[in-house]
């Protein structure tokens, strides 16, 4: 189809939903004919319209020649802050993924230069065809951050579900929830385009790389897109291209199992053919025309679970399972002679068992996976080289409206925070890490010395040129499948791992891989959120729910609703800490940390995401700072061990009207303005193992406390004594 006539029957579709008469306001008549006259003249641009706040300051008409964020069609359609009308009505209709991709390909087809054009543009750098994930953002999450801007990065992060995906069109993106099954969640999947692009030293002013880091950028390679690539005559000038995108995908993480631990009963050449290696049936291409133009958006294969057992020559596949795997292999379901399976959950000391390892354990895989996606493109072969990007599918998000780089900017400037390493691992988004992408992969598409691949870029402004900054909004919360949202700190980490690889020359790289995570991903999930979410921004805290150890204490604290204590289904599936009586006095009880089982949870599809995946940013913000708070509140500061003698009993929103904080006010005589939350919480003293059941730990109370947290002040009562206004130093 005619690029125009795709962009006329978009305009026209649309027209009646609203957007007529919205674009109307700017001057742009979307029923115009001829269209494309239209589309090029001069508009003046109300940008007090809402949505249109962080629209290029230099963009002043419909379609901007190979300037997408100039052009202010392509800004309607893909920015998700659009979404009134003329009259500041709710737009009745959106447009597809295909329909904005459809206006993005006019915008670099209405003048469609020739390659010697695009060799001056580089001015001598090298040019290639380059694979990119991109998204369309508002100005707050650009690369520059002066206005809304396509970002793009050589790595794309899709995850794995149970549920075909969802595109929501007003928020233009896929969501992972499924409305009417709590227990289902849906493949998140990546967009991935071709671009002519060239190679270039990082410049913060020019291109990025997003988050500059001026001790390594300036040294360092990256790849900048200069000219989008699709098929037909209208994209170079003098050419008819075809177009395709190749994927690879590979989950090897039961191979390497294999090759790291000796006596496990497998060896070559069985560990490198299938269960031990997937290859197929991880992820495709999507095919449904309104998603898109051929190949592009990478789809992961829904699963019915999210963990299965694996399978080799149409039997269970069981191994020997090694000593000291330290959470990375699951190991609690034993083989027995017959063929039957042993749940070793049931049996006392468990987690020493499994240590110890020596026996018949059943193996599980996953669909997460790492690899390649790599244009072809016939007539540009002989003249460009081509450049893949790194696909990655990791494990669900339980986050996914909070980024890892907001967080990061929101705790270097909170000023109430005495640090931003207030997790228990430090906070690092995956596009701020400067490794090479997994070295062993199919055809080997990475080099050693491309360790840009997680950057996310703009597109190259010209030199010199400078934008002043446009009035912003809070970006509407959403999903995101670029790195910046993806966890950068490696041990392993929640989408994809680091491994030390020795070059010829005696050089250690480190290198980007999907096989160094645990097997399945939900080994990792049950230690990660023990850990006071250990991932910020993916892994929820279950800190609270299992009974204190070490100096383990909640960082981002999780309601009773989300933990399952109101009756709703918990996150992970697990009960949370009960009050119990036990010979006339109140103790707590918990189901032990060392007999959960998450990869159970995932067997019988039981893990929860909705509730944890529509906190927003801001909710996860307040949350993490009401907690620091409490904790200075109580004195015991950001000392560990001492938040480790506070568990807490209960979490809520308060919604009013409400008994208990209409007497709070009363007493105190104050008024809390805004949200509210409310903590229990209360002094540990001895723990012990239950006689009855060695599955449950029993908590001494010493003594409890009740919260009230606003922003502006927290209310406090000890046990039987009045409430008071806490005294906070801030």
């Amino acid at each position: 189809m005619d690029l125009l006539e795709a962009v006329t029957r978009a305009c026209t579709r649309l027209a009646p939903g609203g957007w007529h008469s919205l674009l109307l306001r700017h001057g742009l008549d979307i029923l115009a004919v001829p269209l494309d006259t239209e589309l090029i003249k001069p508009l003046t641009i109300d940008r007090n319209l809402p949505g249109f706040e962080d629209f290029s300051s230099a963009g002043n008409r419909a379609i901007e020649s190979s300037q997408p964020s100039r052009s202010l069609l392509y800004h309607a359609l893909a920015s998700p802050e659009v979404t009134a009308d003329g009259a500041g009505q709710p737009l009745q209709l959106y447009p597809t993924p295909a329909e904005i991709e459809a206006v993005l390909d006019y915008v670099y087809g209405v003048n469609p230069p020739t390659l010697e054009d695009l060799q001056r543009k580089a001015q001598g750098a090298p040019l290639a065809l380059v694979v990119f994930a991109s998204e369309y953002r508002c100005a707050g999450d650009t690369v520059h951050g002066e206005h809304a801007d396509l970002c793009f990065s050589r790595t794309g992060i899709a995850r794995v579900g149970t549920a075909a995906a969802l595109y929501d069109a007003q928020r233009r993106c896929f969501l992972p929830f499924v409305d009417d099954d709590v227990h289902s969640i849906r493949v998140m999947p990546v967009r991935y385009s071709a671009y002519i692009a060239m190679q270039h030293k990082g410049d913060a002013t020019r291109f990025g790389p997003m988050d500059f880091q001026v001790d390594v950028d300036a040294g360092l390679d990256f790849w900048v897109p200069l000219h989008k690539l699709f098929e037909g005559t209208q994209c170079l000038a003098g050419m008819d291209l075809t177009l395709e995108l190749d994927n690879h995908q590979i989950n090897e993480k039961l191979r390497h199992i294999h090759l790291r631990h000796s006596g496990t009963g497998w060896e070559e050449p069985e560990i490198s053919r299938p269960p031990f290696v997937i290859t197929d049936g991880l992820a495709d291409w999507a095919t449904q025309a309104d998603l898109g133009p051929g190949p592009g958006l990478l789809l992961p294969q829904p699963r019915p679970r999210l963990v299965e057992q694996a399978i080799y020559q149409e039997k269970p596949l069981a191994f020997q399972l090694p000593p000291n795997t330290a959470g990375m292999v699951h190991g609690r379901h034993k083989v027995l002679e017959d063929g039957s399976i042993e749940d070793l959950n049931d049996q006392e000391g468990v987690a020493e068992r499994v240590r110890q390892g020596g026996y018949p354990a059943l193996h599980y895989h996953d669909g997460t996976a790492d690899g390649w996606v790599r244009a072809r493109c016939p007539a540009l072969e002989s003249v460009l080289p081509t450049v893949a990007a790194y696909s990655v599918i990791g494990a669900p998000d339980f986050f996914p409206l909070c980024s890892q780089r907001q967080l990061i900017r929101w705790a270097n400037t909170e000023p109430s925070l005495p640090s931003p390493d207030i997790w228990h691992a430090r906070l690092q988004a995956l596009s701020n890490v400067r490794y090479c992408a997994n070295l062993s992969l199919k055809d080997q598409p990475f080099s050693a010395d491309d360790r840009g691949v997680t950057a996310i870029v703009a597109l190259p402004r010209e030199a010199g040129s400078t934008l002043p900054p446009c009035l912003q909004r809070p970006p509407v919360m959403r999903p995101s499948s670029l790195p910046d949202a993806a966890a950068g700190v490696f041990g392993p980490g929640w989408e994809v791992g680091r491994i030390r690889q020795q070059t010829e020359d005696g050089t250690w790289l480190d290198c980007l891989s999907g096989y160094q995570l645990a097997s399945p991903f939900t080994e990792d999930v049950r230690i990660c959120a023990a850990l006071g979410s250990y991932w910020p921004g993916v892994a929820p805290d279950s800190a609270r729910t299992f009974e204190p150890r070490g100096s383990l204490h909640t960082i981002i604290p999780l309601t009773d609703q989300e933990i399952g204590q109101t009756g709703s289904p918990a996150w992970d599936n697990q009960r949370g800490p009960r009050l119990v009586q036990q010979a006339g006095d109140w103790i707590v009880q918990y189901h032990a940390y060392e007999y959960t089982d998450y990869t159970q949870v995932a067997l019988d599809g039981r893990f929860a995401l909705q509730l944890t995946g529509n906190t927003t940013l801001q909710d996860y913000e307040d949350r993490v700072l009401s907690m620091h708070r409490v904790y200075s509140v109580l004195g015991v500061g950001n000392n560990k061990p001492e938040r480790n003698k506070w568990p807490i009993l209960s979490f809520t929103f308060v919604q009013r009207p409400n008994e208990e904080l209409d007497t709070a006010e009363q007493q105190v005589g104050l008024q809390l303005n805004g949200w509210v939350h409310r903590y229990q919480l209360y002094e540990r003293g001895l723990s012990w193992s239950s006689e009855i059941d060695f599955k449950l730990r029993h908590v001494e109370i010493q003594r409890q406390v009740s919260l009230l947290v606003s922003v502006e002040a927290i209310l406090v009562k000890h046990e039987a004594l009045p409430w008071q206004i806490a005294l906070e130093s801030r």
